[in-house]
């Protein structure tokens, strides 16, 4: 198996590295990999010296690089929040790029560099520490700035007096020094780009709204890149998790000098493709269109033109929070009609159309009333992808990815089906089994935070015993779950391995 591409991912968290290499290896490819212990964990930064010297080394061995720059120069995703170091030291880290460049003139760089989110909440688990006082205040700050910028509203500006008098000065300060470092920074990367440093740069926009310091930025990064007309090689977009799959699966066509697959989007409900998903700033068909451009693809208006079908899950009225339980009542609406969707893509099948499922009708788990009715209508081992965790753009990104892998390994002849009836287990285990149902039974019995217990002790119990139940029931008992586990020992993600017996 080739292993052509090194993937330093935003951190250790199974979705950011491993989930990457897995779909690439449906391709009939491998992604070489940082160990783990070196990565860091949650708050605490990776080993940023022994990252670079692991780069150094990869520079002869692989024809590309799929770069986190979070995790180059911070030591990951939620350090680059709250890291110390100043833009300087930022700078002197990221001369790696040249170094790699120079040692290697020909070796691709695709880079990733996630716009700071701001957390409407008072949880500082991710965030400095006084988020925990003043969380809602600085996200109030936020996007009160940015609208009364943008609009002029007189009521923006009450709201941003109020919140300067209950915040102190020295953590406004902070926050917004902070912010300005990582910014500068993220202008700097244009300039790479510019110099040929960096061959393709993401800017993905991490749980955004439609206003805020995030998006003030993003538009000022925007109109840089237009400025340098630096149109194809700079995108700015919703997502995260799912970026080091996409920019992998990108690379992995170019390096095969292979065409990449067109889609043909149809959604549950019209309606719902017009809404704007939790945690993003554009509707719904939009990211769709967003996820599908970065990986250097389109989407087309006949479905005779296009490759893959791709077939979006949309909420009714609103998008719900299965992690929070928030708006779940928005979903299930006559403004969409799931019989006639799945209807539509039974045919489609039938017809020998390739189809593939991303399923958004809620932020942070799958539908629970896709799956049971998915796996009763479809034979679900003939479907490309599927996916349902975390955002909107978690999600599409996830599907594009993983049905452009499949669809170059039909092309090219390779075994797949194996290890894509690996990933679409894992998937339906995770984002329905887990996050949607089993999830909501943990935290009621082992609250988040419950120190007396073993809390991962408890939800791999549970996880195990639902999941060989479940998987029982479904007619798949030759696949096998090992290595669960709580990869930021919290309940939000959890973490686990899928196989299949090995005389199946």
């Amino acid at each position: 198996m080739t292993s052509d591409i090194a993937l330093l991912p935003v951190d250790a968290r199974p979705v950011t590295r491993l989930l990457p290499a897995q779909l690439i290896n449906v391709a009939g490819r491998s992604v070489r990999l940082p160990d783990k212990e070196i990565l860091g964990f949650l708050k605490e930064p990776g080993d940023v010296a022994a990252l670079h010297e692991w780069l150094r080394q990869q520079v002869h061995q692989v024809k590309g690089f799929v770069l986190s720059i979070d995790m180059l120069i911070y030591g990951g995703l939620v350090p680059s929040r709250v890291s110390p170091i100043d833009l300087s030291e930022a700078k002197k880290r990221l001369n790696l790029l040249k170094e790699l460049k120079l040692e290697n003139p020909d070796c691709l760089i695709f880079a990733y560099s996630t716009t700071m989110r701001l957390s409407n909440s008072y949880v500082n688990e991710e965030e400095k520490d006084y988020w925990s006082e003043f969380g809602k205040e600085l996200w109030k700050l936020s996007f009160h700035s940015h609208r009364l910028e943008q609009t002029g509203e007189p009521d923006s500006q009450r709201v941003i007096e109020e919140v300067t008098r209950a915040i102190p000065s020295h953590i406004i300060k902070d926050y917004t020094e902070t912010r300005k470092r990582n910014f500068l920074l993220n202008q700097y990367l244009l300039d790479e780009v510019e110099n040929e440093v960096i061959d393709l740069l993401v800017f993905p926009q991490d749980d955004t709204s439609e206003y805020g310091f995030n998006i003030s930025e993003q538009q000022q990064l925007s109109q840089l890149a237009d400025e340098k007309k630096l149109f194809d090689q700079v995108l700015i977009y919703p997502g995260a998790d799912e970026v080091a799959s996409v920019m992998a699966t990108r690379m992995v066509f170019e390096l095969a000098h292979e065409p990449l697959p067109s889609f043909y989007p149809i959604y549950s409900g019209e309606k719902g493709s017009l809404l704007n998903a939790m945690y993003e700033d554009r509707p719904i068909a939009e990211s769709v269109k967003g996820q599908v451009h970065a990986l250097g693809a389109s989407c087309e208006d006949e479905i005779k033109e296009a490759d893959i079908v791709l077939a979006v899950n949309v909420p009714g009225k609103k998008q719900g929070d299965l992690a929070l339980q928030l708006d779940l009542n928005g979903v299930h609406t006559a403004d969409r009609n799931l019989g006639e969707w799945l209807h539509r893509m039974d045919r489609y099948i039938n017809k020998g159309k390739e189809v593939a499922v991303a399923d958004v009708a809620y932020a942070n788990g799958a539908d629970p009333a896709v799956i049971p009715r998915l796996l009763n209508k479809i034979n679900w081992k003939e479907l490309l992808s599927y996916a349902g965790w975390n955002t909107a753009g978690n999600t599409i990104g996830t599907v594009v990815a993983q049905s452009a892998l499949v669809y170059l390994a039909k092309k090219e002849k390779k075994n797949f089906q194996k290890k894509n009836e690996e990933v679409l287990v894992l998937r339906m285990l995770e984002d329905y089994l887990y996050q949607t149902v089993i999830r909501k039974i943990v935290r009621e019995t082992a609250p988040e935070g419950e120190k007396s217990v073993d809390l991962e002790g408890r939800v791999s119990r549970i996880f195990l015993e639902r999941s060989q139940e479940w998987l029982m029931t479904n007619d798949m008992n030759q696949f096998l779950i090992s290595d669960v586990h709580l990869p930021w020992k919290r309940t939000f993600e959890i973490g686990f391995l899928v196989q299949q017996r090995k005389d199946e």
